[in-house]
């Protein structure tokens, strides 16, 4: 039986399949936490990495942006992890946490400036063998990104990734939000396209940090994510993971309401992550002080 992620430790990361960990976070009930670091930027605190802050502060999943697996930098970790032929496997035992790195779907000339952050067939393979165990799929429509593109590139991604790794597709930001009934089609027809085309789950603009987004809207797209028996995760962008600690508990909360399965605090804080303050107080008024200090706590070696 599959650990639910609210109870799970390092052991039992270490271990979950793809599908494990989907499980895992659905059976959680809404109560997942994952922050997104600029892994290339120093870290607020000197002497450790962003990772190692926010796992301290209750973050269940870490995220790296701007991780290129052609020249891996993890600012803050320690030499043997990025030294080694794996070094987000090795990353992984650092934090004792599930590890994702965020991949762009954009055309190959003009994307040759992301380097293995673009999302080809050989830079896909190179980041699995590097033990990621999270890819989020965003599209770049400003440099030739399209949605066939991209549900190419999650179809070689669940191919490649046999069941090691968990694929959350985004739906491009840059159109306006769903807020007609037009649009709101487009948007179903596209986070359905994506769950067929291998996804496991589709992130989505937090309502509160993106203009125009309103829960209504979000809470429909939700349920149709589930209607594929995918993943919902919101994501809280746009600065606002860097608003007051009294901002997170009303998102938090507004979250769980229209139904998210994982909250992700986004990078744009300060030093390239959440507050450190933010992504405890978001874990706090999500599932409480017992679920909270219990992943604050537990030890890496359980």
């Amino acid at each position: 039986m599959v650990v639910r992620l609210l109870d799970a430790v390092a052991s039992d990361f270490a271990s979950m399949s793809a599908s494990d960990l989907k499980q895992s976070i659905a059976s959680a009930e809404g109560r997942t936490v994952a922050m997104e670091a600029i892994c290339t930027d120093q870290s607020p605190v000197e002497g450790v990495s962003h990772g190692e802050i926010g796992a301290a502060m209750g973050a269940d999943i870490v995220i790296l942006d701007r991780y290129d697996s052609l020249k891996p930098v993890i600012q803050g970790a320690p030499d043997w992890v990025i030294e080694d032929t794996a070094p987000l496997a090795r990353y992984r035992e650092l934090l004792g946490r599930p590890v994702g790195v965020n991949l762009i779907v954009a055309d190959a000339e003009q994307g040759a400036s992301l380097g293995g952050r673009l999302a080809t067939a050989p830079h896909i393979q190179r980041i699995i063998d590097q033990g990621v165990q999270i890819i989020t799929l965003y599209v770049r429509p400003k440099m030739g990104g399209t949605l066939d593109m991209m549900l190419e590139s999650a179809s070689t991604l669940h191919e490649l990734g046999d069941n090691r790794v968990l694929l959350i597709g985004v739906p491009s930001f840059s159109k306006p939000a769903p807020r007609t009934e037009p649009q709101m089609r487009d948007y179903q027809y596209e986070v359905e396209a994506l769950l067929q085309s291998g996804c496991d789950g589709i992130g989505l603009p937090m309502p509160g940090s993106k203009q125009g987004w309103e829960p209504a809207h979000a809470a429909q797209l939700i349920d149709a994510i589930h209607t594929q028996n995918g993943l919902a995760w919101l994501f809280l962008t746009g600065s606002v993971e860097g608003a007051p600690t009294s901002v997170m508990a009303q998102l938090a909360l507004m979250s769980k309401q229209i139904g998210a399965d994982a909250c992700r605090l986004d990078e744009a804080g300060l030093s390239g992550m959440p507050p450190p303050e933010n992504i405890l107080a978001f874990s706090l008024a999500l599932r409480g002080q017992r679920h909270t200090y219990r992943r604050m706590a537990a030890s890496i070696r359980r």
